[in-house]
C-alpha cells in the first residue's frame, strides 16, 4: 500500500493543482479521484454539444420520431442525440423480454455512438402509480398512503426494495420516487401519492423507501421541491400557485428534503408551481430563488437537480421548448426532464451561450454532476 501511495503522491505533484486535489484514498489500497474529478476527466473528450445533450432525459419516441416505440431497428437513434437518459412509459412496455431488449439496445446504441451509459428512468411509486407493475401484471406494492397510515418505516424500506428488485433486471436504474410532499390541503391533487400530513413521518418514510431502492441498485429521486402538498389544482394549469409562506415551508414542506439531503440524496425533482414566497412569479423549476438560493445554498444540496416534466401545461402554456430549457439551466437545474422538443432545447442552449446568457462553465457544472452520479452508482464503470 505504501508503494501505491508513493506513486499517487508523485503523480499528484506532477498534476495541475485542481485535478490533484480531487484524489483521495479510500479503504486501504483503493486509490481513485473523487466522483466530480472523474467526471471532469470524462468531459475532456466531450464536445460542448455532447455535454448539453447529457442534461436531457427524453422518451424513446423523442429519439425515434415514432408515435409509440417498443423496439429499436438498426439505425442508431442516439448517434445524433446523445441524451443523458430515457424515460420508460407504459406504452413502451409489451412484455418482460421486450422491455429488457429495448433497454439493452438503448444502452448498446449509446455506447456505439461514443456516448455515456444512460439513465433509464420510470415512475414506480407503489400502489396504482406503478407503470411497470401495472403493465406486466406484477403484484402492486403498498402505496405511500398505506405505508404512512401504518406508521412503520420498515414497510417503506420493503416497498422500495421490492420495487427495486423487479426493476433492476430490466436495466432500469432510476426511479422518480419517493414522493416527498407533505399534504396540508384537504383536496391536494397529489394526496394519493404521499405519506400524509406529518412532516417527520413523511421524512422518515421517504428516506427509508429511497434506501430500499438503493439496496437494489436503483437511484431514487425525491420530489417535488419546494413542496406541492398545499396546492389545490393540477400543475397542467399555469394558474396554480404555491401560496405557502416561507416559514411554513421551512417548518413542514422542507423537512423531508432536509432529511433526504442528510441521508446523501442523489437527486431532487423541482416542481413547476410558482412559489408566492419566492416573489419572482416563475415556475419553481425555472426560479433561481427556489433552486439556487433555497435548495442549493440554504439546504446545502450538492446533488443533481432535475425539473419536473417540461411538457406539462404549467410550462408549455407560457414558454417555448428552448426558452424553458435555458431558463431552467440559468436557475441552477441540472437535468431537463422531457422537453417537448429536444433539438430545440439544445439549439436554444447553444444560442444562449453564444449570446452570453449562459456560460460553458454552467453547462460543465451540471454535466459533471450528472456524470458523477452515474459513476457513483456504477452506471458508468
Amino acid at each position: 500500500m505504501r508503494r501505491i501511495l508513493s506513486i499517487v503522491l508523485l503523480l499528484s505533484l506532477l498534476m495541475p493543482a485542481g485535478l490533484a486535489e480531487g484524489w483521495v484514498v479510500v479503504e486501504d489500497d483503493d486509490v481513485f479521484p473523487d466522483r466530480i474529478a472523474q467526471a471532469q476527466v470524462l468531459m475532456r473528450n466531450m464536445t460542448l454539444e455532447q455535454k448539453i445533450w447529457q442534461l436531457l432525459i427524453v422518451t424513446p419516441e423523442a429519439l425515434t420520431g415514432e408515435k409509440i416505440t417498443s423496439t429499436l431497428g438498426k439505425t442508431n437513434v442516439l448517434a445524433d442525440r446523445p441524451v443523458g437518459g430515457v424515460v420508460i412509459f407504459g406504452q413502451n412496455i409489451v412484455s418482460e423480454k421486450q422491455l429488457k431488449t429495448l433497454i439493452s439496445k438503448l444502452q448498446s446504441q449509446s455506447a456505439a455512438a461514443g456516448g455515456q451509459p444512460l439513465l433509464i428512468a420510470v415512475s414506480e411509486e407503489g400502489g396504482a402509480y406503478s407503470r411497470v407493475a401495472n403493465k406486466l401484471g406484477y403484484p402492486l406494492q403498498m402505496s405511500a398512503p398505506e405505508v404512512g397510515i401504518r406508521r412503520d418505516a420498515t414497510n417503506a424500506y420493503a416497498t422500495g426494495q421490492s420495487i427495486g428488485a423487479y426493476l433492476k433486471p430490466f436495466g432500469i436504474n432510476l426511479d422518480f420516487a419517493p414522493v416527498s410532499d407533505v399534504v396540508t390541503a384537504d383536496d391536494s391533487w397529489i394526496q394519493e401519492r404521499t405519506y400524509g400530513a406529518d412532516p417527520a413521518r413523511t421524512a422518515e418514510m421517504t428516506v427509508q423507501m429511497a434506501a430500499g431502492l438503493r439496496s437494489e441498485g436503483i437511484v431514487p429521486c425525491f420530489s417535488h421541491f419546494p413542496g406541492q402538498g398545499s396546492i389545490n389544482g393540477n400543475l397542467n394549469n399555469r394558474e396554480v400557485v404555491n401560496a405557502r409562506p416561507l416559514a411554513e415551508m421551512r417548518g413542514a414542506d422542507w423537512v423531508p428534503f432536509r432529511q433526504a439531503i442528510a441521508a446523501q440524496a442523489e437527486m431532487i425533482m423541482v416542481s413547476h408551481a410558482p412559489s408566492k414566497a419566492a416573489g419572482d412569479g416563475l415556475p419553481a423549476s425555472l426560479s433561481p430563488i427556489v433552486i439556487t438560493q433555497w435548495l442549493r445554498e440554504e439546504l446545502g444540496f450538492t446533488g443533481v437537480v432535475i425539473t419536473d416534466s417540461l411538457r406539462m401545461g404549467a410550462i408549455t402554456s407560457a414558454y417555448k421548448p428552448g426558452q424553458a430549457a435555458v431558463r431552467a439551466l440559468q436557475a441552477g437545474a441540472d437535468l431537463l426532464l422531457l422537453p417537448t422538443d429536444a433539438d430545440a432545447a439544445v439549439n436554444s442552449i447553444l444560442k444562449a451561450i453564444d449570446a452570453g446568457e449562459l456560460t460553458v462553465e454552467r453547462i460543465d457544472e451540471s454535466t459533471a454532476r450528472v456524470l458523477a452520479l452515474k459513476i457513483e452508482r456504477n452506471i458508468i464503470q
